[in-house]
């Protein structure tokens, strides 16, 4: 028989509350084990992948208009694969860093793949439409020739880098949405 430690009451064997005072009763023989730490690099990994695939082709990445589609989707496939490791205890912050990670490791990886896609879309000839219409619009001179050198045939350091920043900022965001997202639905059918 355990005794309550606040009042000294005698407890029956599996009580969880003191029958007078309503403590908690703590069981000393078997303390709670510690949840393991979660795993994140593997469901971040797999939700960045299929995000950056998906927003990198050029037909199917059009559904990342209705709000970041893919990034949504790859930061709550990478949350739905974390709650794997502990089903139904995830927290909103565990889901939202899930995202962000997944939606990082999609920008790298859009970017990557974008870049042969870019190298045949950009041919000379859409160039020269480009510098067609920006005189016909009288772009101012600076702005003009930024415009062109973005839209140059071939490799461009500055269209890389710049669609590397805007995927970094637009995928972390949209991707922790997903992740939260998926979060509350896991929950909610916890609850049910």
């Amino acid at each position: 028989m355990n005794q309550c430690k606040q009042c000294g009451a005698t407890l029956p064997e599996n009580a969880q509350y003191c029958l007078q005072c309503g403590t908690e009763v703590t069981d000393v023989q078997h303390p709670a084990q510690p949840q393991k730490e979660l795993e994140f690099l593997k469901p971040s990994l797999t939700g960045g992948l299929l995000l950056g695939v998906l927003s990198a082709l050029p037909f199917i990445s059009g559904l990342n208009v209705i709000c970041c589609l893919w990034a949504q989707v790859g930061g709550g496939v990478a949350t739905f694969l974390l709650n794997k490791q502990r089903p139904g205890a995830l927290k909103y912050g565990d889901g939202a860093f899930a995202g962000v990670i997944s939606g990082l490791i999609g920008a790298f990886i859009t970017t990557l793949v974008s870049i042969p896609i870019q190298m045949i879309m950009f041919t000379p000839e859409t160039a020269a439409r480009i510098q067609q219409q920006l005189d016909r619009a009288q772009v101012q001179p600076a702005v003009r020739d930024f415009m062109v050198q973005f839209f140059s045939p071939g490799f461009s350091l500055y269209r890389t880098l710049f669609g590397l920043v805007a995927y970094m900022l637009v995928f972390g965001l949209f991707s922790m949405v997903g992740g939260i997202l998926t979060v509350a639905i896991l929950n909610r059918k916890k609850l049910d």
